[in-house]
């Protein structure tokens, strides 16, 4: 039963399958753990280099050079999604199927990879102007009334950045369910929503596991990120096989095969 791109036919009932994310990952990298570091490795490069390059013009007290180093920062992002979609894509071919809702083909798998950077693309910026936008009216609406009233100023800026939060929290899954589905970026940021909405506690899980694997990839000189980075990819990709409850198939497909 594959879900349709369409948000309002996307059901609300459909669970992570929190028990299977790690056995899937394991198996999933296991079947090419070589071109999972590689093109994790060209992400940190894109990110890292050309991020320290652009600092560097930006310190420079030359007007061009630091113009150079602004323009040089805002590629970055394009530069890194590249690699960065690839190897979500990777990691969604690399994962084990079952007999239930995931064994069928699901849109995503047919798109070309140009389509699925044009869709990321617009997806990071449409969430980084909301995700902007909602800080400077948080900002201005606690400056208006900080003149007013300190305490009332401050409850809502906490206010604000708790439901900025909450938001930044249902889009966790927003690109992993465009790759994985085809998804517009409108369509991927409303599936996400109504899964987080319907997994609260399990999105808690899964943030708490997604960090914890990272954290432990940053000990032997951020050497271990090689391999943190595309396991996380491959939790990520993996929570896309949601689950619906008494459903045979979905009953079937509880484990990996």
């Amino acid at each position: 039963m594959a879900l349709s791109s369409d948000p309002q036919q996307v059901s609300s009932a459909e669970r992570l399958p929190l028990t299977t994310l790690i056995p899937r990952a394991w198996i999933g990298f296991g079947k090419a753990p070589w071109q999972c570091v590689g093109l994790t490795a060209l992400t940190l490069i894109a990110l890292t280099g050309l991020g320290v390059l652009a600092r560097d013009l930006q310190e420079s007290g030359h007007s061009g050079l630091r113009l150079a180093g602004n323009a040089l920062l805002l590629l970055t992002i394009p530069a890194t999604l590249g690699p960065l979609v690839s190897l979500l894509r990777l990691a969604d071919q690399l994962l084990p199927v079952g007999s239930g809702s995931d064994a069928d083909t699901s849109p995503g798998k047919g798109r070309p990879l140009r389509w699925l950077l044009r869709q990321t693309t617009a997806l990071v910026l449409l969430e980084g102007v909301v995700f902007i936008g909602a800080l400077n009216v948080i900002r201005i609406l606690s400056g208006l009334i900080a003149s007013h009233s300190g305490v009332l100023s401050t409850a809502v800026l906490l206010l604000g950045l708790l439901a900025l939060a909450a938001w930044s929290l249902s889009q966790i899954l927003a690109l992993p369910l465009l790759v994985h589905y085809g998804h517009r970026p409108l369509a991927a940021m409303e599936h996400s929503r109504k899964i987080v909405q319907a997994n609260r506690i399990k999105v808690l899980a899964l943030l708490g596991l997604l960090l914890g694997v990272n954290l432990i990839g940053l000990m032997g000189a951020c050497l271990g990120l090689l391999l943190s980075i595309p396991f996380s990819a491959l939790l990520l990709m993996a929570s896309c096989r949601t689950q619906t409850p008494w459903d045979r198939d979905s009953r079937r497909n509880m484990l990996p095969t």
